[in-house]
C-alpha cells in the first residue's frame, strides 16, 4: 500500500555549517519548473561550447538542476551572511550563489529530494 507521507508545509532543512533554509514540499510541479529550467541553462551553455567535455556537462546539468530546485524551493534562510557578516537577504541570485558550494549543493539535494527517496525506497513509491 503506498503511504501518502510526504510533507505538504514548508517545512526547514539544516545544511552545513549552521545554514538552514525554509522550503517548499519538493512536489512534481516543483521538480518539474526545476527540470525545466536546467534543461533551458544546460541547451544554452552546449550551443555556445560546441567541445564541452561531456563529463563537464553532466556536472553542469546536476549543478543547474540543485540550483534550479533550491530556486523555486526555497522560501526563507538563516545563517547566510555577506562578506561582512551581515544577513544575505533571500533572492535568487543569493540561493545560486549557495548552490556554488559542493557541500551545500549535496547536503540541500540529499535533505530536500529525502521524503520522496524515502518513500520509493520503502517500496511506497
Amino acid at each position: 500500500m503506498l503511504t501518502l507521507d510526504l510533507p505538504v508545509e514548508p517545512y526547514w532543512l539544516d545544511l552545513p555549517r549552521g545554514v538552514r533554509v525554509e522550503i517548499r514540499p519538493v512536489n512534481t510541479a516543483v521538480m518539474a519548473a526545476a527540470q525545466a529550467g536546467s534543461a533551458r541553462r544546460l541547451g544554452a551553455l552546449r550551443a555556445a561550447s560546441e567541445d564541452l567535455d561531456p563529463d563537464m556537462a553532466r556536472g553542469f546539468a546536476f549543478a543547474f538542476l540543485v540550483k534550479a530546485l533550491a530556486r523555486h524551493a526555497v522560501t526563507a534562510w538563516e545563517g547566510v551572511g555577506d562578506a561582512t557578516g551581515k544577513p544575505l537577504p533571500l533572492s535568487p541570485e543569493a540561493v545560486e550563489r549557495l548552490m556554488d558550494m559542493d557541500e551545500m549543493a549535496a547536503a540541500f539535494w540529499d535533505r530536500a529530494t529525502g521524503p520522496v527517496a524515502t518513500v520509493a525506497l520503502e517500496g511506497n513509491g
